[in-house]
């Protein structure tokens, strides 16, 4: 079987970042200047509006299930298009780094950006190990993963104390962690009806997840934004 490494991964990820194969986030890119942009979603001002943040999150993060999902159904199956989907997943890992650094700076979304990154990385290792029945490798890293994610909610804890608490964003993360492993073990295993059911959690949990995070950024920065 035809598997992609980490070291792959990760050299892909340097690609997409120099050649920018796919566009920055449009919610990074009208945050980020003074300008009006798409009718609708910013005001003279340059603000940005309410619901067009919303949509632009949601659409980040159900980016990031979708594309997780289409690399475990290629890598499950062994399918010839690992190296594309993988390349695509890394992007969205970028493009939710570049969406908060209007917010936060950009050490910040190169920061998040790293830490997505090492997520998707782990999971690489959790799916090698899971498939190979390497029992030993696998809890080693389920643990990295986890411990990751634990990183990305304290990340998000210190940027936003007061609307994202460190409780509910490792409640979340985690929640993450376990429908995702769900969905790749029943994946791996062959048991496509459940494997089906997993991926409809898994997006309505994500969806969840991206509306906290669109709800605090606002809460956080109600100037940036417009009532439209």
């Amino acid at each position: 079987m035809r598997r992609i490494s980490r070291g792959a991964l990760a050299a892909l990820l340097v690609a997409g970042l120099a050649v920018g194969a796919w566009a920055i986030a449009p919610l990074a890119s009208q945050a980020s200047n003074g300008h009006a942009a798409e009718r609708g979603s910013a005001d003279r001002t340059g603000a940005i509006g309410r619901l067009r943040f919303h949509e632009q999150m949601l659409k980040l993060w159900e980016d990031h299930v979708t594309w997780t999902r289409l690399f475990i159904v290629s890598f499950a199956a062994g399918l010839p298009d690992q190296e594309q989907t993988a390349a695509r997943l890394l992007q969205n890992q970028v493009d939710i780094g570049d969406a908060i650094k209007p917010f936060y700076g950009v050490a910040a979304g190169d920061q998040l950006t790293s830490l997505l990154r090492q997520h998707i990385l782990t999971a690489v290792d959790v799916l090698t190990a899971a498939k190979a029945g390497d029992q030993s490798g696998l809890q080693t890293a389920l643990k990295a993963w986890y411990r990751n994610a634990r990183e990305i909610a304290d990340f998000l804890h210190a940027a936003n104390p007061r609307n994202w608490s460190r409780a509910d964003m490792r409640a979340m993360m985690k929640a993450h962690l376990d429908l995702t492993l769900r969905e790749a073990s029943d994946r791996l295993a062959g048991n496509y009806d459940a494997d089906v059911a997993d991926y409809d959690a898994v997006v309505k949990e994500i969806l969840r997840m991206a509306n906290m995070l669109a709800n605090g950024i606002i809460a956080q920065f109600p100037g940036r934004f417009s009532s439209v």
